[in-house]
């Protein structure tokens, strides 16, 4: 398998329509807080495991810059934003946490009833 440069991907446009099309499935709505409609989001990596081939709602979830925040501050531990590296030096706190994952799991049950939804 071939290995995947991060920020160059983050940053191709292959990434920027794979964000397209998750916000699509999702109704361009956040998977934690679905009740609030916003104008951008991001899309977030739950896992790097298959970074350059992800899949909506396994290996990334669409988020609002806030709970996306969620995710890489309080629920990382940290009073403030932090990159997944600088979470990663804290061996007893390995990216994704016991919490991070919990919100994962939410925000993949939430996609999943968003895109549903679509279908009724």
């Amino acid at each position: 398998m071939l290995k995947v440069n991060y920020h160059e991907y983050i940053n191709s446009y292959e990434w920027k329509n794979k964000g397209r099309i998750f916000l699509k499935k999702v109704g361009r709505r956040c998977q934690i807080f679905p009740w609030i409609k916003l104008k951008k989001y991001n899309i977030h990596h739950c896992t790097y495991k298959n970074l350059g081939n992800e899949r909506w709602n396994i290996d990334c979830i669409v988020l609002s810059k806030t709970a996306h925040n969620l995710i890489h501050g309080w629920l990382a531990g940290s009073l403030t934003v932090i990159r997944v590296s600088e979470q990663n030096k804290n061996p007893k706190n390995k990216y994704p946490n016991t919490c991070q994952k919990i919100i994962h799991i939410y925000a993949i049950i939430v996609g999943f009833l968003l895109y549903l939804i679509k279908f009724i």
